[in-house]
């Protein structure tokens, strides 16, 4: 790697200056910008699920009122960071705007700033300094981190503590914001950053204001980061060439590194999990990893198979791990709760993103200056999904087992989550529960139905063949195939064929439910989420079966109905 990618990095993360390309020149009248204020105001407000959510009318229109004040004085840049203060309010990771197209000609401090353990560490900086690297930030320009943090916020747009620190670690260099928010006089050709060692020592370390211009002028060799002081990389580094690769790490193992929620069109998902499923069906493995921390998200249905891959090991008394942190969001935050309520154990730090999250966003370009955002257009409730998200809300995921990278590790080479899964004994997930008659009723397109279901920790399971009958002569009947050879059970479309036992009712009292090995597939796909066997039956999550038949099912929690409409689409 290029030594001046550290910086580029850097850069890239941050969604205010944002990686969405930009076009066409900035009209900077006042009409135009009036113009833009007003299209964004309509953009958010109309089109986002709940602007609303997180601020209030009021909070807007006193914004809105303060960026007009200052239409006709105000710099392209200040305009920009008013507009991102505005999309902010929305408390939202995924609604933004971006300020990178009027910040080309701005100036920086070369100073990488990273989080281990509790507190900012100088990850980067000019070589002269690099005695330094590894020490903590306490100030830069006179200011505390948290008081330069607390000043930056208003143009952040996050929904968790995590989310608001990323954010402004991919900041705080760029001095046009520090100025901005009054933290700097601006004009300075230096500012003084003070680091402090573990001996608790501190050092002013008289840092360079550079031009953009002037930070790509310079040697590689005028600077340096963390990363070339290592003397060793662990096998797990993250490597920024692929979407998803498999590793052996020894002592029954398999670890995957999954990067990005696509799929590799030189290496489809379904070939890469079939070389999974080989590997764990050996016989070699107790333990599976799936590694989440640098995954910013995507599409979440790409990791589906190796998601019910690691259901099944789990369900035949193995053990998987999903590792996730303050890099897992959207997408990849959705598949660490899919595996962690699959059976998986958590290990790592808070996410990134939220449990309950607006997203699946919408791009726009204002039509004057060309600035470009985005907004969400859906909001994603995965607390009534999984039983794995029901404790959270609008915060992050918070692991099983708190694990942070530390600094000492990283320079030498060891992966401090990983060493610590390698290094301690499989706990098995409890693969037992205690079920009890659901007292819920269920209705397929406004007709009742005598379905009868366990619940099991809050959740209603039901037997296959009893949901087959309730959907007959519904747009999604379902017909089921049981192969005991194989102990695969099959669905498929067409008209369900009785074997006799169906919808009758169920005996009361305690049963002890057992998560079930079988597989189980509609069509072609496999059915990810937790089966029990009660008493020689497999039961199944409903959600579970409507979201692979695509069907809506919603609770009303008032009247104790599952209502089922097969006429209209899953929303989750």
């Amino acid at each position: 790697m290029r030594a001046k990618q550290w910086l580029a990095g850097c850069l890239s993360a941050a969604t205010v200056l944002s990686c969405l390309p930009f076009a066409g020149a900035v009209d900077s009248t006042a009409q135009a910008r009036q113009e833009d204020l007003d299209y964004l105001v309509q953009t958010l407000t109309e089109n986002h699920p709940d602007f609303y959510a997180n601020t209030t009318e009021q909070e807007v229109a006193d914004k809105v009122g303060e960026i007009e004040a200052g239409l006709g004085e105000m710099s392209d840049f200040d305009f920009a960071v008013g507009l991102s203060e505005l999309a902010a309010l929305a408390g939202d990771s995924h609604t933004m705007i971006s300020v990178g197209s009027v910040l080309q000609d701005y100036h920086m401090l070369i100073m990488a700033p990273d989080w281990y353990e509790g507190h900012w560490v100088l990850a980067g900086a000019e070589k002269q300094y690099q005695d330094y690297i590894g020490q903590e930030i306490v100030s830069v320009g006179g200011h505390t981190m948290d008081e330069l943090m607390q000043a930056i916020e208003p143009m952040l747009s996050y929904d968790n503590a995590v989310r608001l620190r990323r954010q402004f670690g991919s900041m705080v260099y760029v001095t046009e914001v520090l100025q901005h928010y009054g933290m700097i006089t601006g004009g300075e050709e230096s500012l003084p950053v003070v680091v402090r060692a573990a001996d608790g020592a501190e050092t002013t370390l008289d840092m360079k204001v550079y031009a953009a211009q002037e930070y790509a002028a310079l040697s590689p060799d005028a600077y340096i980061n963390a990363s070339q002081l290592r003397t060793s990389v662990p096998a797990t580094e993250p490597d920024r060439e692929v979407y998803y690769k498999l590793l052996d790490l020894g002592d029954g193992t398999l670890y995957m590194q999954y990067n990005s929620c696509r799929e590799d069109p030189e290496h489809p998902m379904d070939e890469f999990a079939a070389g999974v499923q080989a590997k764990l069906d050996s016989g070699a493995y107790e333990k599976f990893i799936i590694d989440l921390r640098n995954n910013g998200g995507g599409s979440d249905g790409v990791l589906y198979p190796v998601t019910y891959l690691a259901q099944q090991f789990v369900a035949d008394g193995h053990v998987a791990y999903v590792l996730a942190g303050e890099g897992t969001f959207s997408s990849a935050l959705i598949n660490t709760v899919q595996l962690k309520d699959a059976g998986a154990t958590f290990v790592g730090t808070p996410t990134g993103g939220s449990v309950d999250h607006f997203g699946a966003v919408t791009a726009f370009t204002l039509p004057n200056t060309g600035i470009r955002g985005q907004y969400s257009n859906k909001f994603i409730d995965l607390g009534s999904y999984y039983a794995a998200a029901q404790p959270y809300g609008i915060e992050s995921f918070r692991p099983d087992i708190e694990v942070e990278q530390t600094f000492a590790d990283y320079l030498n080479g060891v992966d401090t989550a990983v060493q610590y899964i390698l290094d301690h004994a499989p706990v098995a997930t409890e693969l037992t529960k205690t079920a009890q008659v659901s007292d819920a009723r269920v209705v397929v397109d406004g007709v009742p139905v005598a379905a009868a279901a366990y619940e099991i920790e809050d959740n209603n399971y039901f037997k296959l063949r009893d949901l087959a009958m309730a959907f007959t002569g519904t747009q999604a009947a379902f017909n089921v195939a049981w192969d005991g050879d194989a102990k695969k059970v099959t669905l498929t479309a067409g008209t369900y064929e009785p074997v006799g036992g169906e919808l009758e009712p169920l005996e009361g009292g305690d049963k002890t439910a057992t998560r079930a090995t079988a597989d189980v597939y509609v069509e072609d796909m496999p059915l990810v989420g937790k089966a029990y066997e009660i008493d020689g039956n497999h039961y199944f999550k409903l959600r579970d079966l409507c979201f692979m038949l695509g069907v809506s099912v919603e609770w009303d929690n008032a009247t104790q109905t599952i209502a089922i409409d097969t006429t209209k689409p899953y929303v989750q």
